[in-house]
């Protein structure tokens, strides 16, 4: 884990032990989800051992869902902006989990995540937080709620290890989610969550929907 506010370097790597099954406060996006089929893969074998985390470089949760509908990428939630209704309220589902979705290019790779692998959108899950990139403040709930995402990802994929930023990934083309992303504080909610919820016997594994 970095202790810098330097997005190349955010990591941070999950002990393998047990979590609790838990339900995430999340609404299905129908414009994406519709596009989803035409704008996701079909998952190579193997199991999900990485979160990505990005940010949209835009204001709005449509103008990231254009890029689904349009099939230039795609990403398994949205984090929505302050200045939106679902703030504060929900996450949104934008593609099945068991669908990869196309949010790191295919020969990227970092030799500390997944073993050095490429084509990482086979072993991975996405999460786009709606934000500018041109000095727009992460909200305390946006923080919260990506935070929540891998708590219920811990819960529900045993061989997840690594939560890494987007430019960790691809440094020569991406920077988000950018210096404003508040790392440390993100990581310390992610890890009072893992101390409030560690089970003393394993838990139930669900499949990837």
């Amino acid at each position: 884990m970095s202790a810098t506010n330097d997005p190349f370097q955010f990591q941070f790597d999950l002990p393998p032990q047990p979590y609790p099954a838990r339900e995430l406060n999340e609404v299905i996006h129908k414009s994406a989800w519709r596009a989803a089929p035409r704008a996701t893969s079909k998952r190579e074998p193997g199991e999900i051992e990485l979160i990505v985390i990005h940010a949209t470089a835009g204001s709005s949760t449509g103008g990231a869902v254009s890029v689904m509908t349009e099939k230039r990428a795609s990403f398994h939630w949205i984090v929505p902006g302050r200045k939106e209704t679902a703030h504060g309220r929900f996450v949104w589902a934008c593609a099945p989990e068991s669908r990869a979705a196309w949010h790191v290019r295919n020969r990227c790779f970092h030799p500390e995540i997944c073993g050095g692998a490429k084509r990482l959108n086979h072993r991975s899950l996405g999460i786009e937080i709606v934000n500018d990139q041109r000095g727009e403040p992460f909200s305390p709930w946006q923080i919260e709620a990506t935070a929540e995402i891998i708590a219920y990802a811990m819960g529900k994929y045993p061989a997840l290890r690594h939560v890494t930023s987007h430019a960790r990934l691809d440094p020569a083309r991406r920077t988000d989610p950018g210096p404003l992303f508040p790392w440390t504080e993100f990581v310390d909610r992610i890890t009072e969550n893992m101390k409030r919820e560690t089970l003393s016997e394993p838990r139930e594994f669900h499949r990837p929907r």
